[in-house]
């Protein structure tokens, strides 16, 4: 799914209604008709999604998608924006993660055996991982941030990506998370850590004043720690659809 939406968008990238995070091609709500869209793409990839769906017009969404033979899913939209910023700076400057851990950003030279390691590291923790390509910066703009040990194990990752268009309706919005922690080491907010560190490289890069995410009503770690860090619930969610004769029944991410 995820190198056919890499593919995908190598010939969409030009046009304001699409969007890309690295993973999945998606569209924004208030472009036209949406739940077309996101029928074709679902059928083309295995899974898309709309974004800043007004929660009201969600029921109307996923009928459509049920209505063309696919799965639909549901993420409420977790998103900040100068809140985001200053919770983040508040909680680098007071978190102590301890000895021993090295906060790392991937770089376009980041060895494979890396990139597989934050890959295999998310898988295990439940959460679609973007592709090397993405992660080294072949894609939309972005940074992927990972924890390692002292011995070189890596125990958490996560990062952002310039998701929309520059000319569209969200041009400074990132879609920021995909963070991941090893189950052996949650518990020490690891998640917050590179979360924190991402929106402001993300900021400080590339000017990202937004930051959204998709969290599932069932996650309430997820949804703590986006609120910690000024990310909370807002008024709208991803309205997604998944094709399951492309990806199956499972779930694509948290």
């Amino acid at each position: 799914m995820v190198r056919r939406a890499n593919a995908l968008w190598s010939l969409l990238q030009g046009q304001t209604v699409y969007s890309f995070q690295g993973r999945t091609v998606s569209t924004v709500a208030g472009t036209g008709d949406v739940a077309a869209r996101v029928i074709a793409l679902s059928r083309l990839l295995g899974f898309a999604s709309c974004h800043f769906v007004p929660r009201n017009q969600a029921a109307e969404l996923s009928e459509a998608f049920v209505a063309a033979g696919l799965r639909t899913a549901q993420w409420d939209q977790y998103w900040g924006r100068e809140s985001a910023l200053t919770q983040a700076r508040a909680f680098l400057r007071s978190y102590d993660p301890g000895s021993g851990l090295r906060l790392n950003t991937v770089q376009p030279d980041t060895p494979d055996e890396v990139i597989r390691a934050i890959g295999e590291m998310s898988v295990r923790s439940g959460v679609l991982p973007p592709p090397g390509s993405a992660m080294r910066g072949h894609g939309p703009k972005g940074v992927i941030l990972y924890v390692t040990t002292d011995d070189g194990r890596i125990v958490a990752s996560g990062g952002g990506f310039m998701t929309y268009h520059p000319d569209g309706p969200r041009p400074d919005e990132a879609f920021w998370g995909m963070l991941a922690t090893d189950p052996d080491w949650r518990g020490q907010r690891l998640a917050c850590w590179v979360g924190a560190q991402a929106i402001i490289d993300m900021n400080e890069r590339f000017g990202a004043r937004g930051f959204s995410s998709g969290v599932k009503a069932d996650n309430p770690s997820s949804q703590a720690m986006c609120t910690r860090l000024g990310v909370v619930r807002s008024e709208f969610v991803y309205a997604g659809a998944t094709d399951p004769t492309l990806v199956g029944d499972g779930p694509v991410t948290r």
